[in-house]
Parts: C-alpha cells; sequence; structure tokens
C-alpha cells in the first residue's frame, strides 16, 4: 500500500512540473503577442476578460447586407469589396466579401465596435421554400403553380394554358426541381428555414 501511494505522489509531482513549465512557456508567448498587440490594440491583455470586438460570434453584431455590384467589375475593384453575383448551389461557387458590422450596444468587448467582418457569403434569400414548390409542384405542377412561385409567370402561364403541357413539362418540372435545376428567377438561394 505504501508503495501505491509513493507512485501516486511521484506522478502528481511530475505532473504538477509538467502543468508549470508549460504554463510559463504559454506566459513567455502571451506575453510575446501582448508586446506586438499594445500598439495596435490599445494595450489588449490577451488573457483578459474582455474579447477583441472583431472576434464576437454574429450573434452579438449587427452586419449590413452584402453590397450587390451587378456583374460591374470596376464598381467591385473601386470599393475593394462587394458581391458580383449572389447565390451557388455549392460551397466553391459561392463568392466572399466584407461587410460592415457594429457591435450591439450591451455588449462589452475590447477594440472598436464598428468594424469591416470578412469572408461573408454572397447568399440572399427571399420567401421561397423548396419544400413548399415541391409540394405545388406535385400537386398542382400542372396548373403552372410552381412556376408561379418562383416568379417566372412567362413560362407558368404557358404551363397554364397547355395543362403542363398535358403532363409532359409537369413531370420534367418536378424532375427539374429536384436536381436543382429549376430554382428561383430572382437569383436567391432557397430559404432555409421551414
Amino acid at each position: 500500500m505504501d508503495f501505491i501511494l509513493y507512485m501516486f505522489m511521484t506522478v502528481m509531482l511530475k505532473l504538477s512540473y509538467a502543468i508549470q513549465a508549460r504554463s510559463d512557456r504559454e506566459q513567455q508567448v502571451s506575453g510575446a503577442v501582448a508586446l506586438t498587440r499594445s500598439d495596435s490594440a490599445n494595450n489588449y491583455r490577451i488573457w483578459g476578460p474582455k474579447v477583441l470586438c472583431s472576434m464576437l460570434p454574429e450573434d452579438f453584431l449587427e452586419c449590413n447586407k452584402p453590397i450587390d455590384h451587378k456583374d460591374n467589375k470596376t464598381a467591385k475593384e473601386e470599393k475593394g469589396y462587394g458581391c458580383l453575383k449572389f447565390g451557388g448551389l455549392n460551397y466553391e461557387d459561392v463568392e466572399h466579401t466584407k461587410v460592415l458590422c457594429t457591435v450591439f450596444s450591451d455588449i462589452d468587448c475590447h477594440g472598436p465596435r464598428t468594424f469591416m467582418r470578412d469572408g461573408v457569403p454572397c447568399i440572399r434569400y427571399s420567401e421561397h421554400y423548396f419544400l413548399t414548390t415541391l409540394l405545388y409542384s406535385l400537386l398542382l405542377g400542372f396548373l403552372g403553380m410552381d412556376r408561379f412561385c418562383l416568379g417566372q409567370t412567362g413560362t407558368a402561364v404557358g404551363k397554364l394554358l397547355t395543362l403542363g403541357g398535358i403532363g409532359v413539362w409537369w413531370v420534367v418540372d418536378i424532375i427539374l426541381l429536384l436536381t436543382n435545376r429549376l430554382t428561383p428567377e430572382d437569383g436567391s438561394n432557397w430559404n432555409p428555414y421551414v
């Protein structure tokens, strides 16, 4: 029993030495980081209780919507940020930009309360829900209701007058919806919140 107690105390002592050595190394590194940040962040203490305002999650910020340059590359280059196009089916297709964010007044943080946040996706949501459109297409697609729902009124009227192309257009639109080839007319993405 004494041997087990001796081994336990030895392991605990070595563990405390290791923790102390690691803590000393972290203090040296954080001291160097704090010295480099002191000029730019107004004496920000990295281990202090306040978080940098620019590091807050979106829940604590009010951010502007991305600027739409509508395929005007010159305007985007002049401004330095903004979106040439919105949306995309895959992550690689979606453009990212900077937006102006302001921290909510009740949140206490360190640094400027208004700043540019980078990496905001150029995605626009409208009142188009995939499930609703699919149900319209299945139940009332022969009347063009799915196309009306997506804002494609010209083809919707044609589909209504031909009763869904005598059923063929109706089936084709269901397939197009399921393969994500039939999307809202305004270029927005499907709204994920049902």
